[in-house]
């Protein structure tokens, strides 16, 4: 290996003569020289990818049998130990056939060494040297200014961010006005609906409030002449759903395009004043997509960018350029994959500029429309990073727990709201007299998605400890608490197999578009990828001989039901009917969330039938509008209403059809895409909750 003096990464500086990794004065002590030279070859191979037999090769001399063994420990130590001094970077990626790679690029720190004497001691350059060495030092120059041409720009200087709000409730979506003088907010008041706000931005004054119906307002945009927002209501109760505008000067407002309840709704607005784009979905078009709507000429269709069902993702929130001439966007793939794009909007052609991010949660363009500053959830917490448009450079920036963001107009400054996201595993124990939700695995990381194994007591849950969200177990207690998977990525939806000997589970796949259904030995803890293998997986389980397993699976479209034989490695499609989540019974009968119709459902299904066998819905969406959050146990069903301010734990009686509500928790403290597990022994309820969310907004600059 290259004898490099030091190299800044990330938040730490790396001495590779000492070996020492620093984060300021504090210095991180590795247990193991191995795990050093593991870094050292991650450093010098900076940015190409380690393979695990190159990294065998160099660090264990050849010795595949320690080596093999010894690479994901000496990864995981050295993800977890950087992670205790700097836990909002994420420093090691791993792609599957590629192997190890630095996610954060390092900077050799300059070294002046003392510079050797034309003349030593008993020798004398020939003359004819000189010459060349001008020459050498001539062509040396030239190729140093053509790197300093091509080098991508240094960071800009991040100063301390700013507290703009801190009201009671939450606030979110901060826009300002194109004089940048006014602060457009939503705020969510305890015991009140959502609505718009207006403050100045300079902080003087009180709120001054917009809206005042029931239903739920956010979300503005700035019309490009400061007269009015446009914004997105929505139906507290739902399904309606509609994009609105809003005249300041008299508070009279409407409405300008229908949207979709389910969605998550983001606007942009043209710099000229017309079109406005929005991401919605249409009938016959399952993925949503962003449609401009021209607000010049409203008798005109609205035009969909986007590609239909027949491409594998779909088009979410986006950004137009100060010149209007090209369209930031981002693009999800599957559940656990979403990167932002560019597209010229005069001939179409589009980019990818980011790579391996899971859920982008907001962007905006810099003042100079050379750089994108966005909010991103990686591994469970929240972030904001910085992409060079022209060199696709990626860097973090200190600004933890940040969702929505938006630039300041005419500034290099950026509002932003930031607020706390922790989630953690709570049980509701159904024998007791206090039927209240109780915090079972609650740390400073997030756990979530526990299941429950009776023959090893001891739940599988997703837990970003590591610095990446992986699978661990432990007892029911929280004790004896061990990581299963050292994959790098996302882990979702675990879920034990009857006998105990298996969990499948859903994970990112950084090498393809998509993710990738897993099953891990809970002896060798071998992980096999289940084929034939699809685009997108979700919520898989077994069947109750373990033969089979059984996951909701989109192709680009709807999900489907289908079943996977692990012994014959065939897969079938099972009905025609949408399906997000399906949990078999001992009898031959199926329960599934249906994706169209809605509700729970019941069929028959047997091990030869592909077909539903009469499917009948047991619960209407009105009373089960739970996709995910339910489970099954004997003639039981366990599931979450929404009511009111408050969601309900609910049961559902197969046998008489009874519901009885068990017990009520805050509506939204449930994670909505995890899972419930029921725990027979203690007759307990496991589930994910969020911590109590509250937000306020900030302000930073970035300095060039």
């Amino acid at each position: 290996m290259n004898n490099v003096p030091e190299y800044q990464l990330g938040g730490v500086r790396v001495n590779l003569k000492a070996q020492s990794v620093c984060h300021g004065e504090q210095r991180l002590e590795l247990s193991q020289k191995k795990y050093f030279d593991v870094l050292q070859c991650l450093l010098e191979q900076y940015p190409n990818w380690v393979t695990r037999e190159q990294l065998i090769e160099l660090v264990w001399a050849g010795n595949h049998y320690v080596g093999d063994k010894a690479i994901n420990n000496a990864i995981w130590h050295i993800r977890k130990s950087l992670a205790e001094i700097d836990p909002d970077t994420q420093y090691i990626v791993t792609k599957r056939g590629h192997g190890y790679r630095l996610a954060v690029e390092p900077v050799l720190v300059a070294v002046n060494p003392e510079p050797e004497p034309a003349v030593k001691a008993g020798r004398i350059l020939p003359k004819g040297w000189w010459g060349l060495g001008t020459g050498l030092a001539l062509a040396a120059l030239i190729a140093w200014l053509g790197v300093l041409h091509l080098a991508p720009e240094p960071p800009p200087q991040l100063l301390p961010p700013e507290r703009l709000t801190n009201y009671p409730g939450s606030e979110f979506t901060p826009a300002v006005d194109p004089g940048g003088q006014w602060l457009a907010f939503t705020w969510a008041r305890p015991n009140r609906d959502t609505d718009l706000y207006i403050r100045a931005l300079s902080g003087e004054g009180e709120p001054r409030q917009l809206t005042f119906s029931a239903q739920s307002e956010h979300s503005p945009e700035w019309a490009p002449d400061g007269k009015g927002l446009y914004y997105v209501e929505r139906d507290s109760a739902g399904p309606s759903c509609r994009v609105n505008y809003l005249e300041l000067a008299t508070l009279a407002r409407r409405t300008i395009s229908n949207c979709v309840f389910e969605l998550n709704t983001h606007l942009a607005i043209h710099p000229s004043g017309s079109p406005l784009a929005v991401n919605r979905v249409e009938p016959g078009i399952f993925n949503s997509g962003i449609y401009l709507i021209d607000l010049e000429d409203p008798s005109l269709p609205a035009r969909r960018l986007s590609c239909g069902d027949g491409c594998k993702y779909e088009d979410r929130d986006m950004a137009f350029s100060s010149d209007g001439a090209l369209l930031a966007f981002t693009r999800r793939s599957d559940l656990l994959s979403e990167n932002i794009y560019l597209r010229d909007l005069r001939s179409g052609s589009e980019r990818q500029l980011t790579r391996n991010e899971s859920d982008i949660k907001s962007f905006s363009w810099d003042r100079s429309g050379r750089r994108i500053v966005y909010t991103s959830k990686v591994a469970g917490k929240r972030r904001v990073r910085l992409v060079d448009l022209e060199h696709a450079g990626i860097r973090d920036l200190d600004l933890p727990g940040a969702s929505s963001l938006s630039r300041v107009p005419g500034s290099d400054r950026f509002v932003y709201s930031a607020g706390n996201t922790g989630k953690f595993i709570s049980y509701l124990d159904l024998g007791g007299d206090l039927r209240a939700a109780m915090p079972l695995l609650h740390a400073n990381f997030n756990q979530r998605s526990a299941h429950y194994s009776p023959v090893h007591r001891k739940l599988v849950y997703c837990a970003n400890e590591s610095g990446a969200m992986e699978l661990w177990v432990s007892n029911l207690d929280g004790s004896e608490r061990e990581q299963l998977t050292s994959l790098g990525g996302e882990v979702v939806t675990p879920r034990w197999s009857h006998r105990g000997d298996r969990i499948v589970f859903t994970a990112s796949d950084n090498a393809e578009d998509g993710n990738q259904l897993l099953v891990i030995d809970f002896t060798t803890r071998e992980i096999r990828k289940v084929t034939p293998e699809h685009h997108n997986y979700s919520h898989p389980t077994w069947s109750p001989d373990d033969r089979f397993l059984f996951a909701s699976v989109s192709d680009g479209g709807e999900y489907y039901a289908h079943r996977f034989d692990l012994a014959a490695g065939a897969d079938e499609k099972l009905g025609d009917m949408p399906v997000l989540k399906l949990l078999p019974m001992g009898d031959n009968r199926v329960l599934f969330t249906a994706g169209a119709e809605g509700g729970l459902w019941q069929a028959g299904l047997n091990a030869s039938a592909t077909e539903w066998q009469n499917p009948r819905q047991l619960l209407p969406p009105a009373t089960f509008a739970s996709l995910y959050n339910w489970d099954v146990h004997g003639d039981n069903v366990y599931f979450q209403r929404n009511a009111g301010g408050q969601s309900q734990v609910m049961k559902l009686d197969l046998a008489s059809g009874a519901t009885t509500a068990l017990a009520l928790v805050p509506r939204g403290s449930l994670d909505r895409l995890s899972d419930f597990s029921y725990v027979p022994e203690r007759d307990w309820l496991l589930f994910t909750q969020r911590e109590a969310y509250q937000s306020d907004i900030y302000q930073f600059e970035l300095r060039d």
